[in-house]
């Protein structure tokens, strides 16, 4: 059977209203219209397809918008499927990308159902980009885990497209990442040092894992599987891969996968697994490692596992959550052999109880709190590296960890209002461990009414992996006093964060990520319950902009302004929907987003008399793995402290951005001063550095270094006076850097030159 309708742009020519079938077990595939059965899927709309069988469901969008502003016509939604139920959404995208971002510009998307089963389903996706024709096909086959996808690129333009990277991308919905083997912990670069060509993402109870051979570079820790290559005009490539989706954990499922693709020579491992005291270990990991890398892990059962490996050298050790690793065993794997491998010294958990406190009042803290030395788990779900004390226990956290000796980093407002604490702790099976550890704050912006906010952080929706507890925990360990809250597209956690907030006493900054594949923009504080339904896709900048309105918002940030999917970007390279249209109040110091050209694109604007002001966020989806605050926005507020004062001072420019040094100024941030023109005047500031002060810098009209003051022996306190002469209308700026080269960037305080001459005489008498 063969089924076929088209959708552009903008519209959808056709309405079906089949839906989804029961959730009972398939015999075959089941390729059916209409919204996707997963809980907390995405993909809603009755055109929407679903491809499934007794292992998997994946819905491929038609009407339902993908995320970041990707069109139509990729997986938005997948799950396995557990005892003949369809387990929770757990992918926010799975697509081919031709550009190293976006599918757009597109101007049209048709859709055919081949093949409806019962012993294959697939479906064809026809779709444009630029003047590249893009022919995508899924195969899902009765019983297997793994659906099949092959896409053409046919470039049908004049157009010569070089050293472009396109490919298959793989972004969950939470969990944790891994891969490809030998590369593991590389954000991005090419794959010469891998020895798979496949990645994964997991949690305990699913897994997905994307085979994509043709590849020659990652990018986003893994997620996107690129080749580096040139199409052109009149040429044409096909790409293949397969997604593989597993119902647990266990990622050696993805060597065995690749062992029946390749046809590799491979062998058996089985064996069993006790502590110490000889215990089975319920649930044990066998984690595979090979040239000294890891390679794979494979989940047991009632002390059982069981696994399949290429046939060559490898290294294993046993584990568990929170259980010390046992001693690693070299084997040697050969061509259908079978070999068992016992494991009897994993040591069972122990616990270490933290109590975090200021040094000099004895006040609690919230705390980050991160093993330096000590095991680490390699796999996610056994436990954590990084830990956070608890929201409503402030400075208090007991942790269950494998027994051994640990050096942790205990951290408050780390680089901004105190050094981290290095803690010495000793856990052994089955005992408690106490530790105090004391934090020297070195200064209290808040006597100052100056506060803290971190404007761009994420919780566990689409990219994140964070929930929303645990992002307002990371927050307030950074030392920020009010808490922001955000996601692409969605207000989904929004309701929850105000209500963690409040019971905590914090005030509570909500926000919302719109993310066209151009640019990204965050109003803030909007109303949770506002009704927002603009496609981000689709929207010009125009429609954007308005939504600071439609959803109650007193500003609007341009997000990351010069990353590749940056406004001011393709601003610049002409595919920025709507073209310019100044009507932002705020521009992102982003902790990694080229920010360096932000800051002299505001100087520039300011220049010219524009008072766009900075502001900062550190676009943290996984706090994990990465610091909230990082970088900050710091607002003087005189009274009150809220989300709306806090706000209200920052677009107004009454505030610096920084990723370390405090600057309190004499004169505020934001405010015009003025003066007779050739009038002498200083501009004093308070400087403050928890790793103490290196340099200020006077900026001046055109960005232009005005005066530079150099401090002795990087003090953590300090006082700068600049002392200018009035020439003229201009601004002045600030930017302090500290002596671990970290720095902050302040608004302008603006000067008003009056002219000498004399009033003209009026007429008359």
């Amino acid at each position: 059977m063969q089924t076929a309708f088209k959708s552009t742009a903008r519209t959808l020519g056709v309405t079906l209203g089949l839906s989804l079938a029961g959730c009972q077990t398939l015999a075959g595939v089941s390729v059916e219209r209409g919204p996707t059965p997963l809980r907390s899927g995405d993909a809603t709309a009755s055109t929407d397809i679903q491809l499934r069988n007794d292992h998997l469901v994946a819905s491929i969008a038609v009407d339902s918008a993908p995320p970041w502003g990707v069109a139509p016509g990729g997986i938005i939604d997948a799950a396995p499927v557990h005892n003949g139920e369809p387990a929770r959404d757990k992918v926010s995208l799975i697509d081919f990308i031709p550009n190293n971002w976006s599918s757009w510009p597109t101007t049209y998307q048709e859709f055919t159902i081949v093949e409806d089963g019962p012993e294959r389903g697939v479906v064809e996706v026809r779709r444009d980009w630029e003047g590249v024709q893009l022919t995508t096909t899924y195969t899902l086959a009765a019983g297997s885990d793994r659906i099949h996808v092959v896409t053409e690129m046919a470039n049908d333009s004049d157009k010569a497209y070089d050293d472009i990277l396109s490919g298959y991308v793989m972004w969950p919905d939470g969990g944790h990442l891994f891969g490809p083997a030998g590369m593991h912990g590389t954000e991005e670069g090419p794959t010469d040092q891998a020895f798979a060509d496949w990645s994964a993402a997991y949690d305990e109870n699913w897994g997905f894992v994307l085979h994509a051979p043709y590849m020659s570079h990652i990018d986003y820790d893994a997620r996107d599987l690129y080749l580096q290559h040139d199409l052109a005009p009149g040429a044409s490539r096909t790409f293949e891969g397969w997604v593989q989706v597993l119902p647990d954990g266990s990622i050696a499922r993805a060597v065995a996968a690749e062992v029946e693709r390749k046809a590799l020579p491979a062998g058996q491992v089985s064996g069993q697994v006790e502590t110490a005291s000889g215990d089975p270990v319920t649930t044990p990991v066998i984690v595979v490692e090979r040239d000294g890398q890891p390679y794979a892990w494979a989940l047991g059962d009632q002390g059982r596992y069981q696994l399949q490996l290429p046939a060559g050298d490898y290294q294993l050790y046993a584990t568990a959550r929170s259980h010390a690793d046992s001693t690693p065993v070299a084997i040697t794997v050969t061509a259908d052999g079978r070999q068992q491998v016992d494991f009897n010294d994993v040591q069972a958990p122990g616990k270490v109880r933290f109590q975090v406190q200021d040094s000099a009042s004895g006040e609690p803290r919230d705390a980050r709190l991160t093993i330096r030395e000590g095991q680490m788990p390699l796999v996610g779900f056994l436990g954590k590296t990084t830990y956070f004390t608890e929201l409503n226990e402030v400075g208090q956290r007991e942790v269950a960890i494998a027994p051994g000796d640990y050096v942790f980093e205990v951290a408050h407002g780390e680089n901004f209002l105190s050094q981290a604490t290095r803690a010495q702790v000793q856990v052994s099976s089955g005992e408690t461990a106490k530790e105090v550890v004391d934090i020297h704050q070195n200064t209290a912006p808040n006597r100052r009414d100056w506060y803290s906010a971190d404007m761009h952080h994420h919780s566990d929706v689409l990219d994140g992996f964070t929930p929303p507890e645990y992002a307002i925990r990371s927050e307030l360990s950074a030392g920020l006093d009010l808490v922001l809250l955000l996601d692409h597209d969605t207000t989904r956690n929004l309701a929850e964060a105000a209500r963690l907030t409040a019971a905590r006493g914090v005030p509570f900054i909500p926000s919302i990520e719109i993310s066209a594949s151009w640019g990204h923009f965050n109003p803030y504080p909007i109303d949770p319950n506002a009704d927002y339904q603009i496609n981000s896709g689709e929207a010009p900048i125009q429609d954007i902009i308005a939504q600071r309105d439609a959803l109650g918002a007193d500003a609007i940030q341009v997000n990351h302004p010069y990353i590749k999917y940056g406004y001011y970007t393709n601003l610049e390279n002409g595919t920025a929907t709507g073209g310019y249209f100044p009507r932002f109040d705020l521009m992102e110091i982003n902790a990694e987003g080229e920010y360096e050209k932000t800051l002299r694109k505001a100087w520039d604007h300011w220049s010219h008399g524009e008072r766009v002001y900075l502001s900062a966020g550190s676009d943290v989806h996984d706090v994990w793995q990465h610091r909230s605050g990082s970088v900050r926005a710091y607002a003087q507020v005189a009274g009150e402290v809220s989300a709306e004062s806090f706000v209200a001072s920052l677009r107004d420019g009454h505030a610096f951005v920084t990723f370390g040094p405090l600057v309190y100024p004499d004169h505020l941030f934001g405010e015009d001063l003025t003066y007779p023109e050739g009038e002498q005047t200083t501009l004093g500031f308070d400087l403050a550095a928890a790793n103490g002060l290196a340099t200020i810098q006077l900026i001046g009209d055109g960005g232009q270094v005005v005066a530079e003051r150099e401090f002795d022996d990087a003090p953590t306190q300090a006082r700068a006076e600049f002392d200018i002469t009035v020439d003229g209308d201009t601004f002045y700026a600030v930017v302090v850097e500290d002596s671990e080269g970290k720095q902050a960037f302040s608004n302008p305080i603006w000067i008003d030159a009056m002219s000498h001459r004399p009033a003209p005489e009026a007429d008359g008498e």
